[in-house]
């Protein structure tokens, strides 16, 4: 008799798993599960300027995305905010500045840069060579996003821009 107890009790749990797991998915196939209150399936450029509006920004619209500019003490931080072109991504978008001769920048700031990435992932350093500037970037998977979501990563963003403001004072 002391066998068949363990044994019952492991079949309880799962005949209980179970009736849970499939109320579960018996509930997401009848759209009983929706997303958080404010968010949309994905945000689409129209949806987005919306939300930006909501959240008091002046989205002024752009070739691809739509720039804020966003006034913090003594900073104003002008940051773009685009949807991938298949609309899975958002990204956020910060230029740090011109850069004329990036051989004639201390192989030390550049470390420094690269350094920092690790520190404010997602938010990371890029150099784009053609244009010879500088940028900060940040990607949001483009699922589930709610106004409060949104905020939360436009100020994670501003924040790694204000906190690694020494590191790209090389720029123009």
């Amino acid at each position: 008799m002391k066998r068949a107890a363990p044994g019952a009790a492991i079949l309880a749990i799962l005949l209980w798993g179970s009736t849970a797991i499939s109320s579960f998915v018996h509930a997401q196939q009848n759209g009983a599960i929706k997303q958080p209150a404010g968010a949309t399936e994905n945000l689409t450029d129209e949806s987005l300027k919306q939300m930006l509006i909501g959240l008091g920004y002046e989205p002024k619209p752009l070739t691809k995305g739509y720039l804020m500019a966003i006034k913090q003490d003594t900073w104003t931080l002008n940051v773009q905010a685009v949807l991938s072109g298949n609309k899975e991504r958002l990204g956020l978008n910060a230029n740090a500045g011109k850069v004329d001769d990036p051989e004639a920048v201390p192989a030390a700031d550049w470390r420094k840069l690269l350094v920092s990435n690790g520190e404010i992932e997602p938010t990371m350093f890029y150099f784009d060579n053609e244009q010879k500037k500088l940028y900060l970037h940040r990607v949001i998977d483009n699922r589930g996003i709610t106004p409060v979501i949104l905020r939360q990563e436009i100020d994670r963003f501003c924040k790694h821009i204000r906190d690694t403001g020494d590191l790209w004072k090389f720029t123009k």
